[in-house]
């Protein structure tokens, strides 16, 4: 119907209306009407544009595909022509032959499975005991404590699965760990506690050189596994670690040597002959304290004439494992003259006592303790509490009275006593700088005459007299 002459009879009828209320109604209706016959058209154009799009979309489908067989044409005509030829020709097979060739380039450049290798804590068991014979009691527990700290750390995983990520986060939890760290079996706490024990209590720092060793044992075991295939890498080397002490030791100066004479000695497990005598062998002989503390009445003995200690490897008696120790180097095995300082003050009196007590120790009322199980572990807790309440820093320690001896006998001056470098060497059991075998000091060779010089070179203040400690 044409849309005009609907228009005009509309209109007519509109005109022919009485009531104007029914003229506006009439009106509504018939442009809502047109309104209507709009959007279908919108519509209508809407779908026929999308329609055409569709359709332009489809031939390009088509053309593409057009164009590929075109392009194949010559290739597939070619086989066609091949199959007339050769009747035997399997098409299948050959197929099915190239789609295992597909196969098998696919699992060439396909990822590797990840390779299934133990937890660290059962990595470590192995490593353990793959190291049993050669490893000391003191040299497992280090081991165990190290693994434990860095699995609290880092967690417990396939040892492959660590990375230098894992390394890194390890050193830097360590170095915020407090210095008192590790110093009580009964110590439980983790170390994410410690750290915070010691951010509460501004806690000084662990070494450096406690941290290198942690890292030392992981490489090592890293290094076991790595020479097994299991590992890709070790994670623990290539590190930095700052090698200088972080409490450089230092000599005892007059005024400290004064306040120890000077204060009494009140132990209440270690008499004050003990003390007194264990400090006279270290200011005067330089002795390492667990040297000093082992010396049995066995390896107190005379050689032309002069009384000496011989510090050697020692054996354990039936039963006591712990009694098995050796000096710290080949160079700490060697013949300590003893004094006249020494002899002054009494101590061959008390080792002749100690010998008609039928001791073994000379120092009998140590005892073993401690992780290592050390003889001096007491004696060094007493000494430290001792000097630390008379207000003696740290730095000066029990080691100190050996940078005293050294010090001392390097600085003489030319001519006293004509004391040679390698005697003091050989006195102090260092290995100096003359490793010839010529200069290697065997027992039944030794000048033990130049040594005893070398101990009666060894001077203090008048005020340093060990018989006021032993009184």
């Amino acid at each position: 119907m044409d849309k005009s002459y609907i228009y005009n009879s509309a209109n007519e009828l509109i005109s022919e209306m009485s009531s104007d209320n029914d003229k506006k109604i009439l009106s509504k209706i018939i442009d809502t009407y047109e309104l209507h016959v709009r959007e279908l058209k919108s519509q209508y154009r809407l779908q026929e544009g999308e329609h055409y799009l569709q359709r332009l979309e489809d031939y390009k489908r088509l053309k593409k595909l057009t164009d590929a067989v075109q392009k194949s044409q010559p290739e597939l005509e070619a086989i066609i022509a091949y199959t007339k030829d050769n009747k035997d020709f399997d098409a299948y097979k050959s197929i099915k032959q190239m789609q295992q060739q597909f196969e098998q380039v696919q699992g060439w450049v396909k990822p590797p499975e990840k390779r299934k290798t133990p937890i660290l804590s059962l990595a470590v068991e192995k490593y353990l005991e793959a190291h049993a014979e050669k490893m000391t009691d003191s040299d497992k527990r280090g081991f165990l404590n190290t693994i434990k700290r860095f699995i609290e750390a880092c967690g417990d995983k396939e040892i492959l699965d660590y990375t230098g990520e894992d390394a890194g986060t390890f050193k830097e939890l360590m170095e915020k760990m407090p210095e008192n760290y590790g110093k009580s079996r009964n110590d439980t706490r983790t170390i994410f506690e410690l750290i915070e024990y010691g951010k509460l209590h501004k806690s000084g720092r662990i070494s450096e050189k406690t941290i290198k060793n942690h890292f030392a044992r992981l490489s090592a075991i890293w290094r076991y596994y790595l020479l097994r295939d299991v590992v890709n890498s070790n994670i623990f080397i290539g590190w930095r670690f700052d090698g200088k002490p972080k409490i450089k030791r230092i000599r005892w100066n007059d005024e400290q040597l004064q306040t120890l004479m000077n204060s009494s000695w009140n132990s209440p497990t270690i008499s004050k002959k003990t003390f007194g005598y264990i400090v006279g062998l270290g200011s005067y002989t330089g002795m390492r304290l667990e040297e000093i503390c082992r010396i049995r009445l066995q390896d107190i003995i005379e050689i032309r004439g002069i009384p000496c200690i011989f510090i050697q490897d020692h054996e354990a008696r039936k039963g006591k494992p712990w009694e098995k120790w050796s000096p710290k180097t080949e160079a700490g095995e060697r013949v300590v003259p003893i004094g006249e300082a020494l002899i002054n003050s009494g101590f061959l009196r008390f080792v002749e006592k100690q010998k008609n007590k039928k001791q073994y120790y000379l120092f009998s009322e140590l005892k073993f303790s401690g992780k290592d199980k050390k003889r001096s572990d007491g004696f060094q807790q007493s000494f430290s509490r001792f000097k630390l309440r008379k207000k003696i820093p740290k730095g000066v320690d029990f080691h100190s009275f050996r940078h005293n001896v050294s010090t001392k006998l390097r600085n003489l001056p030319d001519g006293i006593n004509g004391l040679r470098e390698s005697w003091i060497d050989d006195f102090l059991g260092h290995e100096g700088q003359n490793k010839s075998v010529g200069n290697v000091v065997y027992l039944d060779m030794i000048d033990v005459e130049n040594l005893k010089k070398v101990a009666d070179s060894v001077l203090y203040p008048d005020f340093w007299d060990i018989r006021k400690f032993t009184e």
